[in-house]
């Protein structure tokens, strides 16, 4: 399997990252809030599709100040 370049990885992991919070966050919120099954589906799909690229900027511009102040505080 070809790999994309190493310049992608950041961008890659917010990706990946950002699907899966907003996939389980958007998830339990939902079921907390929906009524029923039907309601359940239709609003967890419209809730992630906001979501996703809220937490996906939110990765991108928080990511590097996070990793810069954990790198100050651990070895």
């Amino acid at each position: 399997m070809k790999k994309l370049p190493g310049q992608y990885k950041t961008k890659v992991f917010a990706l990946m990252m950002s699907f899966n919070t907003a996939l389980i966050v958007s998830g339990v919120i939902t079921f907390i809030n929906a009524p029923s099954t039907n309601i359940f589906l239709q609003k967890w799909l419209f809730n992630f599709l906001l979501g996703w690229p809220l937490v996906f900027l939110s990765i991108i511009l928080i990511g590097p100040p996070v990793t810069r102040f954990v790198n100050l505080i651990v070895e």
